[in-house]
């Protein structure tokens, strides 16, 4: 009976020393902060809106962000967050033509802290931990170091989408409805953003890619008022050739000029050795005429 007695209370201290031995989680590095840039065309070019700006640690919110102001005719968001590591959603319809990309937020640096287990504690150590700005690289790391035995790794790079899931069709651009074929919209529009009302006046557009289908948007006109296909094709198959004959007439004159430069240099060599000869016989002729 003693004995037994002892058996039960040995096993009724395991689980509370088993759970003893489990050391507090280690902490995480702190958040990333995300920028979102919204841009407006005024006609010739992006211009910055800082009141269309957005920062957040919040992955979600900040592409959902970008979504929306991409979503607008002559509206264009830039932002700093990896491409690997959120939805692109693609709108089409008009698109601005010849127009610089707008600038860019700085990268975000991401962190992985590395831990050893020590005396029953996460000890954090330096030595360990990295920095990059690559969050695919940053998760391969934590990995690796998550593999040796008595090692952890807190981060806080977060994990991709998926490639397949990576850009999804966001349909036609809204306020796209009412542009000529001239490139011009009829009208301006008013559009909210983030608790913000805009009046976007007219702005210059030129067709763009994909076909006006109905994608949800309630009141939105998707009669197609561009060319048909056969005349952008037309045009891209044109542009194609004046392209490629540029690249023949630049490829000429690289050869034209390496051709003028080779026989320049032949000249140049040929007038060297004539020089040289002529010095050399003019030194033989004061030899012989100091020789007794």
């Amino acid at each position: 009976m003693r004995t037994l007695f002892c058996t039960a209370v040995l096993l009724l201290a395991v689980p509370a020393l088993a759970a003893d031995a489990q050391p507090a989680a280690p902490p995480s590095p702190p958040p990333v902060t995300y920028d979102v840039w919204g841009f407006q065309w005024n006609g010739q070019q992006f211009v910055k809106q800082a009141t269309h700006s957005f920062s957040t640690s919040d992955i979600k919110q900040a592409a959902d962000y970008v979504k929306q102001v991409n979503s607008f005719a002559g509206w264009q968001a830039t932002t700093n967050m990896p491409e690997p590591i959120y939805v692109h959603t693609v709108f089409h319809d008009p698109t601005i033509s010849c127009a610089a990309s707008p600038p860019t937020p700085d990268q975000p640096t991401y962190t992985v802290w590395a831990f050893k287990l020590t005396d029953g504690k996460w000890v954090k150590d330096e030595k360990y931990s990295w920095t990059t700005p690559d969050p695919l690289a940053g998760l391969q790391y934590a990995q690796n170091v998550n593999a040796v035995p008595g090692w952890r790794t807190t981060t806080n790079c977060p994990q991709p989408v998926p490639q397949a899931e990576r850009y999804v069709d966001g349909g036609p651009l809204q306020g796209a409805e009412n542009y000529s074929r001239s490139g011009y919209a009829a009208r301006g529009m008013t559009i909210s953003i983030g608790g913000f009302t805009i009046n976007l006046p007219p702005f210059q557009v030129t067709p763009g890619g994909g076909d006006n289908d109905d994608s949800g948007y309630t009141g939105m006109d998707t009669t197609s008022n561009y060319s048909d296909t056969s005349d952008i094709q037309n045009s891209i198959a044109t542009q194609d050739m004046i392209n490629n004959q540029t690249m023949f007439n630049n490829e000429q004159d690289a050869i034209n000029t390496q051709n003028f430069n080779d026989t320049e240099n032949m000249i140049n060599n040929m007038q060297d050795m004539v020089n040289t000869q002529n010095a050399v016989n003019e030194q033989n002729m004061i030899n012989a005429q100091n020789d007794p």
